[in-house]
């Protein structure tokens, strides 16, 4: 494990570049994780998918090296980081011990110059391969989050949630695609709109409200192009817990204001025809403006946040 010869870390910069052509990397080495995440900087600006790096290539523990690395290299250009992202896992799904090599769900960084108001513009050519997807964010409230225990000790120190739209770039080809490059390369975090806060309290009506609101995709024409309930995904406090819980892990403990996606709520439609996805199921977007409404979730009525895409 560890040996790889990638042929985009030659263009970093232009020292590499014309040293070589390819470059045996071994990604056990600190050296050349670092040099392997400035490559992603590269991939990322030019919006070019990365090399394969299969599950046998890279640990778990050195895949985040290299995220972090990759992590270090986007504070330099994309302000601080805004808050966390979690992967799509199943309830219970690390609860017997590691899964595929994995000790608990995919986390990843956000960064605030990838975070934007709701009405925000993004171009149809941003990225490598990017979808609209209904999501949902935690905001936390206090740092008593990262000794929470119970639900309701969580949810006190939430601020309360947002809607959430994110449109990640993925930055690798179904033929390299692999859980542990998916942390290497930051889990493909781009972009995220975000609504207006919904302040909760720590209540078991808020803790219902939670599980059990509903939520639509829609495009400026009023045409629904998906729906359906939270509960049919995940419950949120579950999500909020691991994601808390996978940076305690890393030595990132959490703190007031740190927006916490959550993940897909059960919608992903791609700007352009990726080819991880079947058409049947997902769809490509349809118009110029998304909105996804939440349906149930603040007793004061529907809340929506909207992007457009400058086609």
């Amino acid at each position: 494990m560890g040996k790889k010869n990638l042929s985009c870390v030659c263009l970093f910069t232009v020292t590499i570049l014309s040293a070589c052509s390819e470059q045996q990397l071994d990604l056990s080495n600190r050296e050349d994780q670092q040099i392997l995440a400035k490559s992603f900087v590269h991939n990322f600006n030019e919006a070019r998918p990365i090399d394969p790096i299969s599950s046998d290539d890279i640990s778990e523990e050195e895949a985040y090296q290299i995220a972090d690395y990759f992590i270090e290299e986007q504070l330099k250009f994309r302000g601080k980081i805004a808050g966390y992202k979690i992967g799509s896992f199943s309830k219970g799904q690390y609860d017997n011990g590691p899964v595929d090599g994995l000790s608990g769900p995919v986390t990843a960084a956000m960064f605030e110059k990838g975070i934007h108001p709701s009405g925000a513009h993004i171009d149809f050519n941003c990225c490598y391969m990017t979808f609209v997807e209904a999501d949902f964010a935690a905001v936390v409230g206090t740092e008593d989050i990262n000794t929470a225990e119970t639900d309701m000790e969580i949810l006190a120190a939430l601020a309360g949630f947002q809607p959430f739209i994110e449109m990640p770039d993925m930055l690798q080809t179904p033929e390299g695609r692999s859980e542990k490059a998916g942390i290497a390369s930051n889990y493909d975090f781009r972009n995220g709109i975000v609504g207006e806060l919904i302040k909760t309290e720590a209540t078991e009506e808020w803790v219902e409200r939670l599980n059990n609101f509903s939520f639509k995709m829609t495009n400026e024409e009023g045409e629904v192009l998906a729906s359906g309930e939270i509960k049919s995904a995940y419950e949120p406090l579950y999500r909020v817990r691991h994601l808390r819980d996978q940076m305690m892990k890393r030595g990132r403990p959490l703190k007031a204001g740190d927006i916490l996606s959550l993940g897909n709520m059960g919608a992903i439609r791609p700007l352009k025809p990726i080819p991880f996805f079947d058409p049947a199921i997902r769809p490509l977007f349809k118009g110029n403006t998304a909105t996804v409404s939440y349906i149930n979730l603040d007793p004061s009525g529907p809340a929506t946040v909207s992007v457009v895409i400058d086609r």
